[in-house]
């Protein structure tokens, strides 16, 4: 999940940020149990709730970290790529694409700079995303690699659950820099051509903010 720095944003939130970097780094080991932790055990379906989103066609993941959700796609049957540089990331999902018979795509690359060529996927798809989803040049070349009417669907910003206990905990840690990077987010997203459609995706648990980019040739 991302926020802007600055005003807004919670001690605990600059805790958080620290430690995502660690987590994709030398302990990716242990990613999938912090996040099932700090999530509430809700990590995973968030994820899935991103799919919702998306339309026929290859599928680019942005950051995909221990390859859950490309493990997901895959056995959807979806036609899909993987891009992440953390070396330590490739390796926990190359296990697990043994383990479970799955041969998916994957690239190592920083979103920054896609090593793939323009137009190839009809759509892109980034879950908790860090700070790198708000600069102008991953913006940029996402809308280059998708092709026309191609949709980016952006997931995991924030949470916003029914349980006024669970509301309290992610406050603490999200505090109040979320809207400042969606906000931040959109402008950047239409300044390279994109339209926007922001969704609230809701269930009897939770509501998330889902963010939807779409490149049209005007």
């Amino acid at each position: 999940m991302t926020s802007r720095k600055g005003k807004g944003r919670s001690w605990l939130a600059e805790a958080y940020l620290w430690a995502t970097e660690q987590l994709y780094g030398p302990l990716a080991w242990a990613y999938d149990a912090v996040a099932w932790v700090v999530s509430f055990g809700y990590w995973q379906q968030w994820r899935l709730d991103a799919l919702r989103y998306l339309q026929p066609g290859a599928v680019l993941e942005v950051g995909f970290g221990t390859g859950e959700l490309l493990l997901a796609m895959a056995e959807q049957g979806c036609q899909v790529t993987g891009l992440e540089p953390s070396a330590q990331m490739h390796k926990v999902t190359a296990r697990k694409l043994r383990r479970r018979k799955e041969n998916v795509s994957r690239v190592r690359g920083n979103a920054e700079a896609i090593p793939l060529a323009a137009g190839s996927f009809a759509n892109v798809i980034i879950t908790f995303p860090s700070n790198y989803i708000l600069r102008e040049a991953t913006l940029g070349e996402i809308y280059r690699v998708l092709n026309i009417d191609g949709y980016c669907v952006v997931v995991g910003w924030s949470v916003h659950f029914k349980s006024s206990l669970l509301r309290m905990f992610t406050k603490l840690w999200l505090g109040a820099g979320v809207e400042l990077a969606i906000d931040r987010f959109t402008q950047t997203a239409r300044g390279v051509g994109f339209k926007v459609n922001r969704v609230t995706h809701r269930t009897d648990s939770y509501t998330l903010p889902v963010v939807v980019l779409e490149k049209h040739d005007d």
